[in-house]
């Protein structure tokens, strides 16, 4: 993302050839697109623009927007480097703006890091449970064995019994811990809950470039991957149990999986969904030298990488041979770099998006809508059988402002926002 635009596709450090090959790659990107040029919506699909949803409220880099099935009608923004969650009520004129959660230190604040995911539980009204993922510095870990520098965790915490608008802080129980991570970048980030009630979790290929883990095609550990675990049913000693239909839970091919990965082939998926209508689950995955890509994820698939970025060979391939359990699939579509011939609409960092499900703009109903961070493009696309039957910009650049797009949000009646490093949430309006 932002972050990724900055640090995930380049790499100071001396890894392999292919690091010099992907810096000189968008090195030669930047070049071309330093200033993008606007392109009118595409045919078939709506013109909108943008606007501030609520003037009187601002945030510091928000990265995640989410709210509870409880009936509040409150929202809560997940501030990245502040690590806290603010919540406000869902009124285009509120000024009212409330700490929920300040995380304590240690916290790493790279580019990449910090408070990355805010996730309710979805009986938050009768158990007041939610859940944050964040990058953790656990060197003073009193586990010998634990202790690193960085490593990205997934928290529970509850509301306070005093207050609805406050959490917790001493209420933390760590569900699940990545293994220690080298990199700051690529880190994933983002948390939910399905339709079948479990939590789903993505995690990047570990960061630097050219996978250099190798673990894009590797479904025994969890980079790279998206995962899924359930978090009322601990088992096996630790603080969550393995859904039965998880692939390793599947045997057979499978077997060699990690219990929790549910797909692998990802290189670094920042932001993905549920369609609220019929559960599909879409993901932005970010590239590294010429493309950026979306995602349907099914449970058991390989993405690809990093024998593939998106449609297309990459270039370190000799490095890893494709998971023997699950064919690569390839994207729904995907956005260059750098403008050519037939694609002016390029970009450098995906931001996924969310299938629109609300009321206030038909034209816009059942279209997946999501964004670049680095040109500030929104994108749309129709999907039939798992084909882009439509896709392209919805919003005129020249028209409404070029927003840092850091991550897209939806309320309880499905209406979407657009959180951006101007530290405002926007939302999508027709053209006057």
């Amino acid at each position: 993302m932002f972050l990724r635009a900055a640090r995930s596709r380049r790499s100071t450090l001396p890894l392999v050839v292919g690091v010099a090959l992907a810096v000189a790659a968008d090195a030669a990107v930047a070049q071309q697109s330093k200033t993008p040029t606007g392109t009118a919506p595409a045919a078939g699909l709506p013109a909108l623009a943008t606007t501030v949803a609520f003037p009187n409220l601002r945030f510091d880099r928000p990265v995640a927007l989410a709210y509870p099935d409880d009936g509040s009608n409150l929202l809560f923004v997940a501030e990245q480097h502040q690590a806290k969650i603010q919540s406000f009520s869902n009124d285009p004129e509120t000024k009212d703006k409330q700490l929920f959660l300040q995380l304590p230190d240690p916290i790493n604040r790279g580019n990449e890091e910090g408070l990355l995911g805010l996730a309710f539980h979805p009986k938050y009204k009768e158990n007041g449970q939610f859940f944050v993922y964040y990058s953790a510095n656990d060197r003073d870990h009193p586990d010998p064995q634990k202790r690193a520098d960085r490593r990205s965790v997934v928290s529970r915490f509850r509301v306070s019994k005093y207050d609805p608008r406050k959490a917790d802080p001493q209420s933390e129980e760590r569900v699940w811990e990545s293994d220690k991570d080298p990199f700051e970048n690529h880190n994933g980030g983002c948390i939910a809950f399905g339709p079948d009630g479990y939590l789903y979790i993505t995690l990047g290929d570990s960061g630097a470039a050219d996978d250099p883990l190798t673990t894009g095609q590797n479904p025994k550990d969890w980079f790279g991957s998206i995962l899924r675990i359930d978090v009322d049913h601990p088992s096996g000693g630790k603080a969550y149990g393995i859904p039965s239909d998880n692939p390793a839970k599947r045997g057979g091919k499978f077997s060699h999986w990690a219990p929790e990965v549910y797909c692998i082939g990802l290189r670094n998926v920042w932001k993905f969904t549920f369609d609220r209508q019929t559960g599909t689950l879409w993901a932005g995955d970010v590239g590294q030298n010429l493309w950026e890509m979306v995602h349907i994820i099914k449970n058991g698939g390989n993405y690809g990488w990093s024998i593939k970025e998106s449609f297309h060979p990459f270039q370190p391939q000799r490095r890893q041979r494709a998971d023997a359990a699950s064919k690569i699939s390839p994207p729904i579509v995907e956005y260059p770099h750098a403008p050519n011939a037939e694609r002016k609409d390029d970009g450098k960092s995906i931001t996924g998006g969310y299938v629109y499900r609300g009321k206030a703009l038909p034209e816009l109903y059942g279209l997946y809508v999501y964004g670049d961070f680095d040109t500030g493009r929104i994108w749309a696309l129709r999907e039939q059988d798992g084909k882009a039957v439509a896709n392209g910009e919805i919003v005129d650049l020249r028209k409404s402002p070029k927003l840092n797009i850091a991550a897209f949000g939806e309320d309880p009646a499905g209406e979407l926002y657009v959180l951006a490093f101007d530290g405002r949430l926007h939302k999508f309006v027709r053209p006057k």
